[in-house]
């Protein structure tokens, strides 16, 4: 992890004391380009909803068996369902501190660099396709992110 993940991380632990470690940290991270994609055109509509509570589910299952067992693994889904909310309803709160950091993780990666951006298309499509909306918001964060590779 980068000293300004771990900065990020504890400045973010001090406003929600969530049960998330610093990798699982990094993960919203990566994910903050998409929500505020979906959150482009200020509606956030059931199908997106959705996505985004998959998007959760996937995440908590991602984690080795052995190290959470399913109730566990339920309540990482719940915390991280509860952050992306919270983070849909602060985007612009954290907006600049996420993109700086986020900045710098994808520098140098170019699977960062794809996740990032699959991500945000992912999310613009989850519902009756990518809007106008959506797609400036993607051009504009690929741009800020230099996510062309």
């Amino acid at each position: 992890m980068t000293p300004q993940i771990e900065k990020l991380y504890k400045e973010y632990k001090r406003i929600r004391p969530v049960k998330i470690d610093v990798q699982q940290f990094t993960y919203l991270v990566n994910l903050f380009p998409a929500m505020m994609v979906v959150m482009s055109d200020d509606v956030l509509d059931t199908t997106e909803w959705e996505a985004v509570k998959s998007l959760a589910r996937a995440m908590a299952q991602s984690l080795p068996e052995e190290q959470l067992d399913p109730e566990e693994q339920e309540g990482l889904e719940r915390v991280f369902v509860t952050e992306f909310r919270y983070l849909l309803d602060n985007t612009e709160r954290w907006k600049s501190k996420f993109l700086n950091v986020l900045s710098d993780l994808v520098k140098e990666n170019n699977q960062n660099k794809e996740f990032v951006l699959e991500s945000m298309y992912l999310f613009a499509n989850a519902s009756d396709g990518i809007s106008s909306e959506e797609q400036a918001a993607i051009n504009d964060l690929s741009k800020r992110l230099n996510l062309e590779y």
